[in-house]
């Protein structure tokens, strides 16, 4: 690809990321994506991405390196320490990755929300999670299952983990929102406070005991 294509290919990755960070996957076009990024040929979305899901796959590649270093790391630093076992550092594994990155900057605020936006589709499953997981939140979720199905069904552990997964992030994405809304009237807590409480909730929300039939 040429410089000029490569520049036209980033730009477009930006507009489509702003687009739907702002108003969700679902409802933003093609067609939109290219008449926002000023894009003359029709054509331009589908020549540099074939479709939606390319799209969303280049978002995938441009974002999904940074956060699965920042998780490799973090689970690094837990074997070192002799805490592969313990619940709460793997979930922390799990949850601290995307709840840093949105710090860094508007783009990576915007893929978080996107994020947000994906991991809402109700019929996610544990194998699709997988597929897109990085290595070392595969090797936590084995361990956290393990650990699950000690206490609940295997259908339960796995219900946990999916819906865990999804209001994490889901709250990543809302804490994103109310930092490009300096307007917002709820009062955020200091970065650090929010990462510590919402790996404690999610911790505690998912070895909560269960009231479910275990048959």
């Amino acid at each position: 690809m040429t410089a000029r294509g490569e520049k036209t290919r980033e730009h477009l990755l930006d507009v489509a990321e702003t687009l739907f960070a702002a108003r969700g996957v679902d409802a933003v076009s093609l067609r939109e994506i290219r008449i926002a990024a000023g894009a003359r040929n029709t054509a331009a979305v589908q020549f540099h991405f074939g479709s939606r899901d390319g799209l969303i796959d280049a978002l995938i590649e441009r974002h999904m390196g940074e956060i699965a270093a920042l998780q490799q790391a973090l689970y690094d630093e837990v074997v070192t320490s002799g805490r592969e076992h313990d619940a709460r550092s793997l979930v922390e594994v799990l949850v601290r990755p995307a709840a840093e990155y949105l710090t860094r900057g508007p783009s990576e605020r915007a893929w978080v929300k996107i994020m947000g936006d994906l991991g809402q589709l109700p019929d996610l499953h544990l194998d699709e999670m997988a597929v897109v997981a990085p290595p070392a939140a595969q090797k936590v979720g084995a361990v956290l299952y393990e650990q699950l199905t000690k206490i609940v069904r295997p259908d339960l552990a796995v219900e946990r983990i999916v819906a865990l997964a999804q209001i994490s992030v889901h709250m990543s994405a809302n804490r994103a929102r109310l930092r490009d809304n300096p307007e917002e009237s709820r009062a955020a807590v200091a970065d650090d406070v929010f990462v510590d409480n919402l790996v404690d909730m999610v911790t505690a929300a998912l070895f909560a005991p269960s009231g479910a039939r275990q048959s």
